[in-house]
């Protein structure tokens, strides 16, 4: 697998990953959901590199995760180092749900990039997995297409999950709902929701979480992670460029357990702990700042 194969996600590994899928694991591992779907797939997997930013995301995690019980005991530092010894292969979130749930889920992962698609179909057969479909569409249409169609009375709406990571969070396909509009709803319907954003200013840190807040009237539980320069002074960064003081990104979830969100909790005080005194990709000394809202 080249270089080329990547080319539509260059993030993979990054901090940001890790928050996402230390999160996404612990959330599969514990609800055990019949029905999993993504509306942004990516790749299934990312052949691994070397440099200042994997450095300070899944690299570091790595080397400190076993310093921290919670860290060191979770789904997400297994699979990963499962992919990563065996394939030199970063795990995206779709392999990574598939890893988890094995046979056991029925998945749904969309893309419109043909590179990304053709490795999703890559790998079901490889981990034994028969009711997996990929399609290449707008996935915000499909997911709520595939929510609808399932029967309520034989599967609930809490026996699926959906993660949202969308490009734009704010624009629709040919009429169909945004990555936001789509969230409120599956939260409104019961469906157990997994929304990430990102930011580039502090003022902007859970910004995902105040607007699907007034969106939908369920409960939701929103953990963020901001990038602070070592004596904790915020200025702005700049996402989707590289890991620096003032990025940051989230995780928004509805319509999981308490236990679920309180093991994520844990999960993201021992990850702050793993990343004090950490170097940034820039070469300077920082550290994570997590909040979590409910």
């Amino acid at each position: 697998m080249g270089m080329m194969r990547y080319m539509a996600n260059h993030h993979f590994g990054k901090f940001a990953d890790v928050w996402k899928h230390l999160c996404l694991t612990e959330v599969l591992a514990r609800q055990r959901p019949a029905r999993y779907g993504e509306t942004h797939a990516g790749s299934a997997a990312y052949p691994m590199v070397d440099d200042p930013e994997r450095r300070f995301g899944v690299l570091r995690f790595r080397e400190t995760a076993e310093r921290e019980p919670a860290l060191a005991g979770s789904s997400y530092r297994a699979l990963v180092g499962r992919f990563m010894d065996e394939q030199d292969a970063y795990p995206g979130s779709a392999l990574l749900a598939m890893a988890e749930l094995g046979n056991s889920a029925e998945y749904l992962y969309c893309d419109l990039d043909l590179l990304s698609t053709a490795d999703l179909r890559s790998w079901p057969s490889k981990l034994g997995i028969t009711g997996c479909t990929v399609a290449e569409e707008d996935g915000m249409t499909a997911v709520a297409r595939w929510v609808h169609s399932s029967d309520e009375a034989a599967m609930p709406p809490a026996s699926t999950v959906v993660h949202i990571d969308p490009f734009d969070p704010h624009a629709g396909i040919d009429g169909g709902p945004s990555a936001l509009e789509l969230a409120a709803d599956l939260a409104l319907q019961g469906v157990g929701l997994i929304y990430w954003y990102g930011y580039d200013r502090p003022d902007r840190a859970a910004w995902a979480y105040r607007h699907l807040s007034q969106a939908t009237a369920r409960p939701l539980w929103c953990g963020d992670a901001m990038i602070v320069n070592h004596d904790g002074m915020e200025r702005a960064g700049d996402l989707g460029v590289a890991t620096t003081p003032g990025t940051g990104c989230g995780i928004v979830l509805a319509n999981v357990s308490d236990e679920t969100t309180d093991a994520c909790e844990r999960l993201g005080d021992s990850l702050a702990r793993a990343y004090s005194e950490s170097t940034l990709p820039d070469g300077t000394l920082g550290r994570i700042r997590l909040t979590y809202y409910s």
